[in-house]
């Protein structure tokens, strides 16, 4: 799921976004009013999570706005203001859940978790496989990757970044994605982290992961997948 986070405290934010990460979201943080409601005319996020008080544009006011254009997307107001009235105009603005400062970072899961299971999608039909090339196939149920039908193996390490990366197809991991997915947040060094990636790299038989110079790895289905 993507989720846009508007939040002005760096430590705050970081935290979020590294939990949140972990729990397989992808997060797009912006630590002012101004560009979220730039942003939230060209796309829209499956969930928003807002502060009040940020800089240049408050997020009720960018509330507002999300509310009308993307009415039924839940929407979690986070602030440290405990005064009723603030709570009742971000109800009265469309927000979904107001979660006070300081939180569990667990608890905003199971908030989100809970909006999102009230939030009907269209009826699908679930495959487990997605065809990454002619020969790559990734199970989603396992986490095993297969090459023509065959199992491929990997070290614990290596099938998580392989994991995050099909999760994320097409998107740019930064070494400090993949620091909070396959480590879990805890520390790395920039040269062991190229080392993993350099090391599935090699392993696999088809040139899946395309190094962004200057911003990070992706990985994208070939043409003939």
């Amino acid at each position: 799921m993507r989720i846009l986070l508007l939040e002005d405290e760096f430590m705050l934010a970081r935290s979020i976004r590294t939990y949140l990460l972990a729990r397989g979201h992808l997060v797009d943080h912006y630590d002012n009013g101004q560009e979220v409601l730039e942003v939230i005319e060209m796309h829209e996020h499956d969930f928003y999570i807002l502060d009040i008080n940020t800089p240049l544009v408050g997020g009720l006011e960018c509330l507002k706005v999300i509310a009308v254009k993307y009415p039924k997307t839940p929407k979690i107001i986070i602030s440290a203001y405990h005064d009723v009235e603030y709570i009742s105009d971000a109800f009265a603005f469309g927000c979904s859940d107001y979660l006070k400062k300081p939180f569990n970072l667990k608890e905003l899961d199971i908030r989100i978790a809970h909006l999102t299971s009230q939030v009907q999608p269209p009826k699908v039909i679930y495959d487990p496989m997605i065809h990454l090339s002619r020969h790559y196939t990734f199970n989603k149920e396992n986490n095993f990757l297969f090459y023509d039908g065959i199992i491929q193996k990997f070290t614990k390490r290596e099938l998580s970044l392989i994991t995050m990366f099909v999760s994320n197809l097409g998107q740019i991991m930064t070494d400090e994605s993949i620091r909070s997915f396959v480590w879990d947040g805890e520390e790395a060094e920039p040269s062991t982290i190229r080392s993993l990636v350099n090391r599935v790299r090699s392993k696999l038989k088809e040139e899946l992961i395309e190094n962004i110079r200057g911003f990070g790895y992706t990985m994208k289905r070939l043409d003939h997948a």
